[in-house]
């Protein structure tokens, strides 16, 4: 008994360790969320990620950033909402911002509603420096949330490894990179 139990936990354990992987493919047409549901569900923040980006950027950028060899996709959900601003209307929500960002041989370009623009070379050097990092790596895919934080929401694909969904609800490596892409 004692043994089954052990496997079980360890089990457990390993499976906890091991990062989510995206599923390979997500209906980009659903509505973008205007609220993130509690718990973590990898393909609930694909989808979503790709229905706001394609929303806010177009189809075509969206395509572009998915055939690229690296690509970040992220939304921030607010945590402790901002008040309205004069003159809101009762159905105002605080803003989801949102990024698209891929890399080529001239570095990080940024989507925009007109096109694609030139990242911010400050956080584009911060985004790179995070992704490099080993800890960025071996945190989980879902960080428990602390008080008043939001939603940090991350879609990326670099050369070499799989696709990586993260849902950052408290500060960590994922959250950070959210705000460097925001900032690019």
């Amino acid at each position: 008994m004692y043994r089954s139990l052990l496997t079980l936990i360890l089990g457990a354990a390993v499976a906890a360790c091991v990062q989510a992987e995206a599923p390979p493919a997500a209906d980009p047409t659903t509505r973008p969320l205007d609220v993130m549901p509690p718990g973590f569900d990898a393909a609930l923040v694909r989808s979503d990620l790709l229905a706001t980006v394609q929303e806010r950027f177009g189809a075509a950028a969206l395509e572009r950033a998915l055939r690229a060899p690296t690509y970040v996709i992220v939304k921030r959900f607010a945590g402790m909402a901002p008040p309205p601003p004069p003159g809101a209307g009762p159905d105002w929500q605080a803003p989801t911002p949102a990024a698209l960002l891929i890399r080529e041989s001239a570095g990080w370009l940024v989507a925009t509603p007109d096109g694609w623009r030139a990242a911010d070379a400050e956080a584009a050097a911060e985004l790179e420096a995070l992704l490099a990092d080993p800890r960025f790596w071996s945190e989980p895919a879902y960080t428990e949330p602390c008080p008043d934080f939001g939603a940090n929401l991350l879609l990326l694909k670099l050369p070499g490894r799989a696709e990586t969904v993260r849902n950052s609800l408290c500060m960590s490596q994922a959250a950070r990179a959210v705000q460097a892409a925001l900032r690019a």
